[in-house]
């Protein structure tokens, strides 16, 4: 839930909508998509292995747990990233297609 009075940073503009994408962008992006989602359930999984551990050696109580969850941060590349990092560290354009 976002408070209506919520100011919200600006569109990006240089960010294509996804009906401005090609076909086989989008399923590039869709595949990322779903190799995020799976590393979603893989890093859920093992903590929710962690918290079983601390609670079957009694000490889940007396654990105090932060969760931090994030990548990286901002593509150095920009925003349209890059789908190879050589390419783009020589000035050389790489597109969905090329791949």
């Amino acid at each position: 839930w976002i408070p209506v009075t919520t100011e919200l940073t600006p569109i990006d503009h240089s960010m294509h909508k996804w009906e401005e994408i090609t076909e086989s962008e989008r399923a590039f992006q869709l595949r990322l998509m779903e190799v995020y989602a799976g590393y979603l359930e893989h890093t859920d999984t093992q903590h929710g292995k962690l918290l079983d551990e601390l609670e079957h050696q009694g000490i889940i109580n007396n654990t105090l747990i932060i969760y931090i969850l994030a990548d990286n941060g901002a593509s150095a590349e920009g925003q349209q990233g890059t789908l190879e990092e050589l390419l783009t560290e020589n000035g050389l354009p790489s597109t969905i297609d090329q791949q």
